[in-house]
């Protein structure tokens, strides 16, 4: 396990643009739960739609960020690293603050998705800040 995620960080410290699929698959994923899984299914999950729009919505467009930034940034990647970072800060805080506002109406399935899909934005999170703070000359 520890040679693995040893593997892992040294793939990106030497090409960190993998960053960029990464997050553009986490992105991707959550587009497609949110609007092709809990909005048809919104009484089991305790979500409106309109909500779950917007989230998706909002995915959507840190996918195609993501994709754009894999596909042409050659150098000085930092400067759009530094952005995806920030966008995925806010994305998580507006979760955060949806998820409170509509808090009586989500029930335990809702609640165990959006846990779920908060952890690991928060994990691409410190994954994407570390690889910032790499000294790398790309």
């Amino acid at each position: 396990m520890l040679i693995r995620r040893l593997f892992f960080y040294y793939s990106l410290i030497t090409n960190p643009k993998r960053i960029f699929l990464i997050d553009a698959f986490g992105a991707l994923l959550s587009t497609i739960t949110l609007f092709g899984i809990l909005t048809p299914l919104e009484q089991y999950f305790g979500i409106p739609k309109k909500t779950l729009y917007v989230l998706s919505a909002f995915a959507f467009c840190l996918f195609t960020y993501s994709v754009s930034c894999y596909k042409f940034i050659k150098a000085n990647w930092k400067p759009f690293l530094r952005i995806l970072v920030i966008c995925n800060i806010l994305y998580l805080i507006f979760s955060l603050v949806l998820l409170i506002k509509h808090s009586k109406k989500i029930t335990k399935l809702g609640w165990s998705y959006f846990t779920i899909e908060l952890i690991l934005i928060g994990i691409i999170i410190f994954l994407e800040y570390r690889c910032y703070l790499i000294d790398n000359k790309n």
